[in-house]
């Protein structure tokens, strides 16, 4: 693929060092899971409940298996009856996003032979598409930024690490890579393929069964990427003038209506029960529930409008710099604090380079960029607001990590341009 490509895309250099960071990624959790998680977790769940599947099919038991597929119709627990034939179900028959997750993993399990090893390095593969994806269209606005949106989407410890195995976080972070690419070949591009449209309904679809957050999160980003991708396109200062409030306003709106609709479809990740869920963590935290010693505390709040904008600074903090090097408590969390103290470093590093006021102007002044880190950030608040523990968080936070350390490069980038032109 690196070959073929090469001559005409020069950014097809990453390709294999990429490919090779996502495997790498994926056998280190395989290694983790099985030597220092002694007591194994999701990771080996969702191997033993795939292989439980694909030994249904290798014996040609197709009615048994769709009536576990079809785990809406609660007959998923039907294979207990011949537990010891197949193997267990290790997530409850309402649990449907892991069960999902699941369904999902049984190809690669069959593909695999039924190898722990050999499933996560196929997932690894399949898994990088969504991520290559990505990096295409910030390398197609800006081409001259190969090196650091590849360190920023395929380098980046936690997300190569967390983001590769057989976890949720794989699934979610590559189909969020797909749907930034519908959206931007589809709507943004307005390049009416139906091949674009598949990819940004199928990637919407597994971020709504398995994390449905992260396509919430997404969705008033996308709004905002069209709405100023139409305001960038007009070239009469006036007329941009009067156009500013009048696109606020109706973006506002969209938005509005867009997330109630949602709701309804969303259940237990609405606005209303996310506020919910946020504010129950915290109180539980307070009590001392469920998070043991590896817990952080951003302090009490309420689900008032007021009580969320009051945490905004303290949730973006623990998202996008926390657990600190001194929150570390064992090995996995000192890697994380490692590459925390990185992002904060460089992250005050551009603060420094960019002033305010040229930080604003370099956001309303290209689409992709106000998408990119309005996301990171409104993603990461989500996170940081609704999670109470470190070993969580590390994990939670990864979809928001590419856009916001591309977007830092982007702001430096742009930043370097003006001072040129001057």
């Amino acid at each position: 693929m690196r070959n073929r490509n090469i001559k005409q895309k020069t950014y097809y250099t990453y390709y294999v060092p990429a490919v090779l960071c996502k495997m790498i990624g994926g056998l280190s959790l395989c290694l983790v899971y099985t030597f220092y998680y002694t007591i194994g977790g999701d990771v080996s769940n969702y191997f033993l409940t795939a292989n439980t599947f694909v030994n249904v099919l290798y014996d040609l038991n197709f009615s048994l298996f769709f009536d576990m597929v079809n785990f809406y119709s609660n007959n998923i627990h039907m294979v207990g009856v011949y537990e010891k034939e197949y193997g267990p179900i290790l997530f409850h028959n309402t649990d449907y996003y892991a069960l999902f997750t699941v369904i999902l993993t049984v190809p690669f399990c069959m593909l695999g032979c039924k190898s722990f090893l050999a499933t996560t390095l196929l997932l690894a593969y399949a898994s990088f598409l969504g991520l290559w994806k990505l990096y295409q269209v910030f390398i197609d606005q800006f081409p001259e930024l190969q090196k650091q949106f590849a360190i920023a989407i395929f380098f980046i410890p936690s997300v190569f690490f967390w983001g590769s195995g057989l976890l949720k976080d794989t699934y979610t972070l590559s189909a969020l890579g797909f749907v930034t690419y519908g959206v931007y070949k589809f709507l943004i591009r307005k390049e009416r393929k139906f091949k674009y449209l598949l990819i940004l309904v199928l990637g919407s679809l597994v971020l709504i069964l398995i994390k449905p957050y992260i396509f919430f999160a997404i969705t008033p980003g996308s709004l905002i990427w069209l709405f100023f991708k139409k305001f960038a396109s007009i070239k009469n200062p006036i007329l941009k003038t009067i156009a500013l409030p009048l696109l606020i306003t109706g973006l506002g709106t969209l938005i509005i209506l867009t997330m109630q609709f949602l709701g309804e479809y969303l259940g237990e990740y609405n606005l209303d029960n996310v506020l919910d869920k946020a504010v129950k963590t915290q109180q539980d935290l307070i009590r001392g529930e469920q998070y043991g010693s590896n817990y952080y505390n951003i302090g009490e709040f309420d689900a008032s409008f007021a009580g969320l904008i009051s945490k905004i600074p303290a949730a973006l903090n623990m998202a996008l710099f926390r657990p600190y090097i001194w929150d570390a408590n064992n090995p996995v969390m000192i890697l994380s604090g490692l590459e925390n103290l990185f992002v904060l470093t460089f992250s005050i590093f551009i603060l420094l380079k960019v002033k305010v006021t040229t930080l604003l102007r370099s956001l309303f002044s290209h689409p992709l960029l106000i998408f990119s880190f309005l996301f990171a950030l409104f993603f990461a608040f989500s996170v940081g607001l609704t999670t109470a523990n470190y070993g969580a968080l590390v994990r939670l936070k990864i979809p928001g990590i590419p856009f916001y350390i591309s977007s830092l490069f982007i702001l430096f980038h742009l930043n370097k341009l003006r001072l040129w032109r001057k």
